[in-house]
């Protein structure tokens, strides 16, 4: 029997088989269209996320690294794709966003005990002239517009980590790909501890116990304990990634952390407060 000759709906090319050869659009039918197949994809579909995601999101906390290495040797099939990874983390971050993280409110920037209050205020008092508008309108309308900004920044940090990582290990002779990888994969275990799981766990010994009070703010011990945390995936992730000495990804994991907070913790904030504000 010849098989069956085809025109795509999608591009106009003639093939033979279930896709297209040139763009790879299916040929669909009359079993394509009933609910039984549609439930078969559903299924499809939450088996194969639950089960990649899963075992991507067991692998890289506890096997620092060996996600992105095996992904840059092509090793791919039994995981999340690394943006895909990453995309879904900040969803759930800006859908439960219990902590305010690297969103922070516009009362945070000029409250007087902000260290960003020498930077913040002037901005705010002349925007506030500018717009005819209170401070708490002017906060309120911050507030609404700072979201889609940080998601945006959000994605920032990935290639500025690459080209952190590619600097710091410019003689492992990697890819750019390869460092944008690792990238990933460190910059999605940051958000998913520090803004989820970390979250979570304070929410629940709340609690048990209302009284507690988690205080992050940068002198607490919890950040110190979150900072701990992330140094050793750091290294732990290089030194399994780039296979150099432990030494030496120990000095340039430590350096590269320091970097990343101070980005994190003053040009992120700084540069996305003045953007918001100029967009307004």
């Amino acid at each position: 029997m010849r098989p069956d000759k085809h025109t795509c709906k999608n591009c106009g090319n003639h093939f033979t088989g279930k896709f297209c050869n040139l763009c790879g659009e299916k040929v669909y039918d009359d079993h394509d269209k009933k609910i039984f197949h549609l439930l078969e994809e559903v299924f499809h579909f939450v088996w194969h996320f639950e089960g990649t995601f899963l075992v991507t999101i067991k692998t890289f906390l506890t096997k620092p690294g060996k996600f992105s290495l095996d992904y840059c040797a092509g090793i791919r099939r039994k995981y999340f794709k690394p943006i895909s990874l990453f995309l879904t983390i900040v969803v759930i971050y800006l859908l439960f966003p219990r902590f305010h993280g690297l969103n922070m409110r516009f009362y945070s920037y000029v409250s007087k005990e902000s260290k960003y209050s020498w930077y913040a205020v002037p901005i705010a008092k002349k925007k506030v002239n500018t717009l005819h508008l209170t401070t708490d309108q002017l906060a309120d309308l911050y507030d609404k517009k700072s979201s889609g900004f940080s998601k945006l920044f959000l994605l920032m940090l990935i290639p500025l980590c690459a080209l952190a990582f590619w600097l710091l290990f410019i003689n492992a002779h990697r890819f750019f790909f390869d460092h944008f990888i690792l990238a990933t994969e460190i910059c999605s275990f940051y958000i998913l501890t520090n803004f989820l799981i970390l979250p979570f766990l304070s929410f629940l010994i709340e609690k048990i116990n209302p009284s507690w009070n988690p205080a992050f703010d940068d002198g607490s011990w919890i950040t110190f304990v979150m900072l701990g945390i992330l140094a050793f995936f750091i290294i732990v992730a290089f030194r399994r990634f780039y296979k150099q000495k432990q030494w030496v990804v120990a000095v340039k994991g430590l350096a590269f952390l320091f970097i990343f907070i101070f980005a994190i913790r003053f040009i992120y904030n700084m540069l996305l407060y003045y953007l918001v504000m100029l967009f307004m």
